[in-house]
């Protein structure tokens, strides 16, 4: 029997198991390599790609599928498998259209067939210049008839916190979420990393109580809802704060590290 049999621990990635300069500390990966070594289970809940997951792999081990793009996909990294995937409806591309046509000040990305689509670059598009995956600085036309896994609005905070409102009451009333202070997700109707997290764990066989979660932005607060047990980083904004059972260190201080060896029983 090892110390975690039948734990789940799920950790948001970006300003939470990542620390500002977009790295695994090695407090964290020691940690989670000792919580899988005792039978724990641990994954990611990210609004992150496949391929954007997977280049993290030598920093840090999952052994349990992950939740992708805010929870519209459930991947197995072992099979290489999508267990679960639900795109965005079909009427909503036309939202995404009109953005582009209409608030020229937001950047706009569309991700289908685990590839980003630039539909229109800003400084934020600039990110994935490093990047070891693909990107694609068009939008072809035939990337409108595939199907949209994850659209994503760009923008300074001021000035997405201006435009989310108006995109929800005048372009789309669907489902999204801000996952950052700059990103506005949207995704299908239905998806979000909470129902996603209850999903798995029944996959797995593991019950409410032995789950483990910790997030720092709004995209990750009904994935702590949904969780036994749950953690905002000291970083997090005010809302998830308000939604976890616990405050632990900020992403800077290895948080996963401290909740695996002070916080899991």
């Amino acid at each position: 029997m090892g110390r975690f049999d039948g734990k789940l621990m799920v950790s948001d990635m970006d300003a939470t198991l990542l620390d500002s300069s977009h790295r695994v500390s090695d407090q964290n990966r020691e940690a989670i390599e000792y919580f899988i070594s005792e039978g724990g289970r641990f994954t990611v809940a990210t609004g992150r790609m496949v391929p954007a997951v997977r280049a993290y792999f030598s920093q840090m081990r999952i052994n349990a599928p992950a939740l992708l793009h805010n929870g519209a996909k459930i991947y197995d990294f072992e099979t290489e498998t999508a267990l679960f995937e639900k795109f965005i409806e079909e009427p909503r591309k036309e939202a995404i259209r009109r953005v582009h046509d209409e608030l020229p000040e937001l950047g706009l990305e569309v991700y289908a067939d685990e590839k980003v689509y630039i539909y229109r670059a800003c400084s934020e598009t600039e990110r994935f210049k490093t990047r070891s995956y693909e990107v694609i600085y068009s939008m072809p036309d035939e990337v409108w008839s595939r199907p949209w896994i994850k659209a994503l609005l760009i923008g300074e905070r001021e000035l997405l916190d201006k435009y989310e409102p108006v995109y929800r009451r005048c372009y789309d009333s669907g489902y999204s979420v801000r996952s950052g202070d700059m990103y506005l997700d949207v995704v299908a109707n239905g998806v979000s990393k909470g129902k996603a997290l209850t999903a798995l764990a029944a996959m797995l066989g593991i019950g409410r109580e032995n789950i483990y979660a910790v997030g720092d932005n709004m995209n990750d607060i009904d994935m702590l809802k949904a969780a036994g047990h749950s953690f905002a980083v000291e970083n997090a904004e005010g809302e998830v704060k308000a939604a976890a059972d616990r405050i632990v260190p900020s992403c800077e201080n290895s948080a996963a590290a401290y909740i695996i060896e002070n916080l899991i029983s």
